[in-house]
Parts: C-alpha cells; sequence; structure tokens
C-alpha cells in the first residue's frame, strides 16, 4: 500500500507517463502518414498521369523544340535550281530585251532581223539598245538569288557571303590587281589554241565603237561594275557559299566556278574564263568572303575594257597583248599583287568552317 500509494502521488512519475504516451501517439501518426503516403494510387489516376506523360513526349512543339539547338544541314540541290532558273530568266529577258531595243532603234520589229547582223549592228551601236541587252538579263541573272537568300532561314548577308571576312583590306586590293594578270595569261594561252570566235571580235568592234561616241563612262558602268555584283552574287555568293557549306570546298569552288564559265555562252570565252572562275572561287573560299571577289571581278573587266579602247583599231583580236606601256603595266601591278595575295592568304589562314547561322562572340 505505501508502494502504490507513492507511486500515484510522484509527480515526475505522472509526467514521464505522459510524455511516453504522447511520443507513442506521434510515432503512430508518423507510421499512418507513411502508410499513406506509400499507398498506391487509384488504378485511374495512374492511368491519366502517364497518358500526360506520354502527350506530352510527342508534343510537336517540345520536339522542335528539342531538336531547334542541332543545325541541320543545308539542301545543296537548291544551288542547282536557282542556277536553272537564272539561266532561263538571263535567256529570255535577253530575248526580249533584243526585241524591246530593236523596237526602240528601228520603231518596229519583225523577225527577219535575227537574220540580219546590219541591223542588229545598228541595234548595239545605239547606247540605249546596248543598255537594255546587257543590264537587263544581268538583273534577271541575280534575281533568284536574292530572292531564295532572302528565303532562307539564315540571314541574307550570311548566306550570300556579304561579310567582312578574316581578310584585311589590302589583300583584297591586292587580289584585284592580280585579277588582271590570271586574265592575260589564260587569254595568251588560250591564243596559242584556239582562234578568237566571232562573238568576241563582234564584241570588242561594239566597245571600241561606243568609246568612240563618248560612252564610256556607261560602257564601264555596264561591262564592268553590273557582272562583277550580278554574277558574283549568284555563281559565288550563293552558290559556291551554299556548296561548300555541303560539301569539300574543292568540289563547291569547281562547281561554281563551271557553271560561271558556262553562262558566257560561247565556247571559246566560257575556255577563257575558267581560270579567273577558279581564282574568284578560291578568293572568296579562302578571304571568307564575297567583297574581295566583287573588286577583282570589277577589275579584271574594267582592265578588259580599257584594253580593246587603247588598242590599235587594225588589232581585232581579243587575245593579244594591248598597248605596251598598258601591258607593262598589268605585268607590274599583276606580280606584286600575287604575291601580296600570296602572302595574305599564308598570313590570315581561313579558320575552320562553322555552319551557317552559328553565332560567334566578337573579340
Amino acid at each position: 500500500m505505501v508502494a502504490m500509494d507513492s507511486s500515484d502521488s510522484d509527480p515526475d512519475f505522472h509526467t514521464s507517463k505522459h510524455v511516453n504516451k504522447n511520443n507513442t501517439q506521434e510515432d503512430d501518426s508518423v507510421i499512418s502518414e507513411d502508410i499513406s503516403s506509400t499507398e498506391p494510387e487509384p488504378l485511374l489516376a495512374s492511368l491519366a498521369s502517364q497518358t500526360a506523360v506520354v502527350t506530352d513526349s510527342f508534343n510537336p512543339d517540345s520536339f522542335s523544340s528539342g531538336i531547334s539547338s542541332t543545325p541541320s544541314k543545308d539542301r545543296w540541290w537548291t544551288s542547282l535550281a536557282v542556277i536553272g532558273i537564272s539561266l532561263l530568266l538571263f535567256l529570255s529577258t535577253s530575248f526580249v530585251m533584243t526585241i524591246v531595243a530593236a523596237i526602240y532603234v528601228h520603231g518596229s520589229f519583225s523577225a527577219s532581223l535575227f537574220s540580219n547582223p546590219d541591223s542588229l549592228r545598228q541595234v548595239t551601236q545605239s547606247p540605249v539598245g546596248l543598255l537594255l541587252m546587257i543590264v537587263t538579263p544581268q538583273l534577271a541573272l541575280v534575281t533568284p538569288c536574292l530572292i531564295a537568300a532572302y528565303l532562307s532561314p539564315h540571314p541574307m548577308r550570311q548566306r550570300l557571303a556579304l561579310v567582312k571576312g578574316n581578310w584585311p583590306v589590302w589583300a583584297w586590293i591586292s587580289a584585284a590587281l592580280a585579277t588582271p594578270l590570271i586574265g592575260i595569261i589564260s587569254g595568251i594561252i588560250i591564243g596559242l589554241f584556239l582562234e578568237e570566235s566571232a562573238a568576241l571580235k563582234e564584241m570588242s568592234d561594239i566597245f571600241r565603237q561606243q568609246s568612240q561616241s563618248g560612252f564610256i563612262t556607261q560602257l564601264i558602268l555596264m561591262i564592268a561594275v553590273t557582272p562583277a555584283l550580278c554574277e558574283e552574287l549568284l555563281f559565288r555568293g550563293y552558290v559556291q557559299s551554299r556548296l561548300t557549306q555541303v560539301f569539300r570546298p574543292v568540289f563547291g569552288v569547281l562547281v561554281s566556278s563551271i557553271a560561271f564559265a558556262a553562262f558566257h555562252m560561247d565556247p571559246v570565252h566560257v575556255i577563257a574564263v575558267v581560270p579567273l572562275g577558279l581564282f574568284l572561287g578560291w578568293l572568296t573560299w579562302q578571304s571568307g568572303s564575297l567583297l574581295p571577289a566583287i573588286l577583282a571581278h570589277f577589275t579584271n573587266n574594267l582592265v578588259s575594257v580599257l584594253a580593246i579602247i587603247i588598242a590599235p583599231t587594225a588589232d581585232t583580236n581579243t587575245f593579244s597583248l594591248p598597248a605596251l606601256e598598258f601591258t607593262l603595266g598589268i605585268f607590274l601591278f599583276g606580280c606584286l599583287g600575287i604575291a601580296a595575295t600570296s602572302f595574305a592568304a599564308i598570313a590570315y589562314r581561313r579558320a575552320p568552317p562553322t555552319p551557317i547561322g552559328t553565332t560567334t562572340t566578337p573579340t
């Protein structure tokens, strides 16, 4: 009785008993929560959650965002399509502009015009007629590549290689000085094996006659500026830049150069401009920019026009050398240009190509 009375009357004993009871209740509640959390979900809720996961996995938006970080391979066939469309536009525009120029010069048009050399010569002797027959087809030639570059997902300037590249401006000038020498050497070699065609002789006569009538500035703009811009934008800017993104640079340069030469139509002229096309293609790829090739093409055509103008009238051979002083200047500046261009190619080596559309951090 004494022991029971002491245990019942001891306050510490009651406190300890109450604490143990509370701890036991808390443990039971924690166990019950664990059991409830590990209790399996109902079958319908489980199926609904799995369906949501599967639906999200095949969501087109999430799929496209997942592959957007990986650049897609450029489509090379668009280069061939643009070349074909440009050829059709060039030929059709040349035909139409010949009719328009004939109507402007003669006041009317007849089918016999194409079989009458004198009538055609009168059209080409007219400054306006020559402008319509040369500039307008060139603009038609470049239109498809401009549209294709504009519709490209990549920036238009980058697609056409209208960027500064990795060469300094002095290297652009040196390459431009070297280009006429390459053209003259090519012409001399071709002249040893092939005779000048009638079309080239006719072209030289037209240029000489137009210069004698005071049409020199306009002639330079038509023959030097327009082809340098239009042809380079198509063949080196669009075609070669796209092909070198997919294939080896040698293949891209070769295809664009052959296409460039083929567009000159005349067989002798086609063979003569192949070396020039290869040099311009190499220049564009090596410098990483189209701008040096545009400047070089302009310089070559400018020198060619000036050479025809100052050449003796009796000398009608396009492949022959012009006046002695002019020729010596071409060789002197050409040799300096080749040496400086070779140095630039070594000093400013081309960086490994990066896919179009890749952004780089400026340094």
